[in-house]
């Protein structure tokens, strides 16, 4: 990899994933205070990150997100507050001038599912949280995120965003 990868999990249970060039991982729980996302920390973050990318690469590294659409069975306030979350973290990706890209999650979900028998749940539908943790346990073996003992669905999926976005080197 000659670049670094940062893959965010959109939502109150959601990640943020780094993956260095040297193919390190660095992984944060989404910042919240009580129920509500803290966007100043999550800047901070994603600041912190990028100052040492460019400190040690001369580049920004790449920011990778889900572009959201309709998530079918979830409430206007729930819709509203990812929508709320993917703007500001379009805002700050602008903000740091970092590059980024939104990506369908059954866009890099297709990818990273390769070989993975299809999961369902006890509703018959496609268990799409389980599976990505089967990936990335394929993917990542020597992982924190996967060898924990109850490995957190949002880091799992932002791993995955991060590895997807290294595979098409964005």
């Amino acid at each position: 990899m000659n670049k670094g990868y940062i893959g965010i999990d959109i939502g109150k249970k959601g990640a943020i994933v780094y993956q260095t060039v040297d193919g390190s991982i660095q992984s944060y729980k989404m910042p919240m205070i009580k129920s509500e996302v803290d966007y100043a920390f999550l800047y901070d973050i994603l600041d912190i990150m990028v100052t040492a990318h460019k400190h040690s690469y001369k580049k920004p590294p790449h920011l990778i997100f889900e572009k959201l659409g309709v998530i079918f069975g979830s409430s206007k306030t729930t819709a509203f507050s990812m929508g709320h979350q993917a703007g500001a973290v379009e805002m700050a990706a602008i903000a740091l001038e970092l590059p980024f890209t939104k990506v369908p999650a059954k866009t890099w979900q297709k990818e990273m599912f390769v070989g993975v028998d299809e999961i369902v749940n006890s509703k018959n539908k496609r268990d799409t949280k389980a599976m990505a943790l089967v990936a990335a346990k394929r993917l990542f073996p020597e992982s924190n995120i996967v060898t924990c003992a109850k490995p957190h669905d949002g880091m799992v999926d932002a791993l995955l965003m991060s590895e997807y976005a290294a595979r098409k080197q964005f």
